[in-house]
């Protein structure tokens, strides 16, 4: 088994009592998945200038990054702690480039800064530092935790750290990276063994917590987590306050999620399984997409487009679900990390005693 497969596709979470794969955790991270390729369409067509779809986003981004790291968390590992950042830097330097000229091909002209991840390479190279900070969560859970709300609530009282090197985002989701680390199990268990109407009280406060974020029109720039309060033009209780509403609502999505993953179709299983491979390939498809979907938002009208780029998010999904797709991007990643260390290694010559 390659180590892409251990470290990124999460082979197995594993209860106390049930030394089994864990399919609910498969099937939450298939329609998180989902949910992001919808989410990426629908900006392509400036859809958070619609209505309808500005609810659809309000609804999507309130969660599905904070629900993606939390699961990060609950299946991430210390061990071979190299070999794992640097297989998801390896990832983040080798899919740059390629995001970078695809988006040039379609029209769009990104500005390329070595040290600004492109688009959506941001996660890939978050993975690297939240990864190193596994053993300090696991030898120090409690200061961790404290730490890691204070960046997540406090951190954009820093102007200066934002997109380069994804250290604004890094600071604001590690919240989310440890609660799944150190509670994350317990939460899934906690919130599947819910009767069914207190699921449904959940969900109702959920949607709650929702429609306040998309009635007060937040501006979208909050849910991506990169900017500070100042380039938001925010006070600094505004903006901790809007933080903590966000994450609350995040928390009571994900508990929501959770809750309803055992009764999610099976045919999700696959699609969580690989939604790393699916994660880095979708934003060619998506840039691919994004014309002829805005040609159809200038001739019909804009719920049709949002029924569309549904559509389009459910093939796009399915069709990177495949599963030799999956493989490749196992290969790449593993030849990639494998030629690094390679070239990394140092001879040290000895003496003939076998000193150095």
């Amino acid at each position: 088994m390659s180590l892409f497969a251990d470290t990124i596709d999460h082979l197995s979470v594993l209860s106390p009592t049930m030394q089994t794969r864990d399919y609910r955790l498969d099937k939450a991270k298939g329609i998180l998945i989902f949910l992001v390729v919808l989410g990426h369409l629908l900006e392509g067509i400036s859809g958070w200038g619609m209505g309808y779809s500005r609810g659809l986003l309000t609804a999507i981004y309130s969660f599905h990054m904070p629900a993606f790291v939390l699961l990060a968390g609950m299946t991430a590992k210390s061990d071979r702690l190299g070999e794992r950042t640097l297989t998801f830097a390896v990832l983040a330097v080798a899919t740059q480039p390629i995001y970078f000229y695809w988006s040039e091909l379609f029209g769009v002209e990104p500005d390329l800064e070595i040290t600004e991840p492109y688009w959506i390479t941001w996660f890939l190279l978050a993975m690297v530092w939240w990864t190193l900070a596994l053993p300090l969560v696991e030898r120090f859970p409690t200061p961790m935790l404290c730490l890691s709300l204070a960046v997540g609530i406090f951190g954009g009282i820093l102007p200066a750290l934002d997109y380069e090197l994804s250290i604004g985002r890094t600071m604001t989701f590690f919240p989310f990276f440890v609660l799944g680390k150190l509670y994350g199990i317990r939460m899934l268990n906690w919130a599947a063994q819910l009767r069914a109407w207190e699921k449904g009280g959940l969900t109702v406060l959920a949607a709650l917590t929702i429609a306040v974020l998309y009635l007060n029109d937040l501006d979208k720039k909050w849910f991506y987590g990169a900017r500070g309060f100042e380039f938001l033009d925010s006070a600094i209780p505004y903006g901790v306050g809007v933080r903590v509403c966000i994450a609350t609502s995040a928390i009571s999505t994900i508990a929501v999620l959770f809750a309803w993953s055992e009764h999610l179709p099976k045919f999700l299983v696959a699609t969580g399984q690989r939604s790393l491979a699916i994660y880095i390939i979708h934003g060619l498809l998506v840039r691919a997409f994004e014309g002829s979907l805005n040609l159809m938002v200038d001739k019909t009208n804009g719920s049709v487009t949002i029924a569309l780029c549904i559509v389009v998010a459910v093939a796009i999904t399915l069709l990177l679900s495949w599963s030799p797709l999956n493989r490749a991007i196992r290969w790449f990643s593993s030849t990639l990390a494998k030629l690094v260390i390679q070239g990394a290694s140092v001879v040290v010559p000895t003496d003939r005693q076998g000193r150095h």
